[in-house]
């Protein structure tokens, strides 16, 4: 894959430097790494950027994968976008990002953003929706198995 210039990184809260955290993927192995991600594609940064808020138990648990369709969203397993908020994308120079699969881009070392978009999640909702009962159970299931491996 050709490395673009520009990459995109989506979060709920405003930051001067991108910190590297462990990312916990269950559904592959690069998605694991302790790094600051980044994609390719805006979209999918100002989907991370919704946020998430915990359900009424407490419980958060979103998806984005290209097997529950196109064009790519953020599917809410648990928990809800944060609506009426802010988000913030984060556009940053692919130096020192490795290709981690997809459209992810990884990078060991802190990140200082070229540029800081913020958005209104509320003018970003259709690029989110709710898993359905059918894939609610095929989430849930896929991660008691994944995660009964460690």
């Amino acid at each position: 894959m050709e490395k673009p210039v520009f990459l995109f990184h989506g979060g709920s809260k405003l930051v001067d430097e991108l910190k590297p955290n462990q990312a916990y993927d269950w559904g592959h192995n690069e998605g694991n790494q302790f790094a600051v991600y980044a994609t390719s594609i805006k979209d999918h940064a100002i989907a991370f950027a919704l946020g998430v808020v915990p359900d009424e138990h407490g419980n958060s648990s979103r998806v984005m994968h290209p097997k529950y369709g196109e064009p790519l969203k953020m599917i809410f397993v648990s928990g809800h976008p944060n609506y009426g908020g802010k988000g913030y994308v984060y556009k940053v120079s692919s130096e020192g990002f490795t290709y981690a699969g997809g459209n992810q881009w990884v990078n060991p070392n802190p990140v200082t953003p070229i540029e800081i978009i913020e958005i209104n999640v509320d003018e970003h909702l259709h690029l989110f929706r709710y898993a359905t009962e059918e894939e609610k159970a095929e989430i849930e299931e896929e991660y008691r198995r994944k995660t009964q491996r460690y």
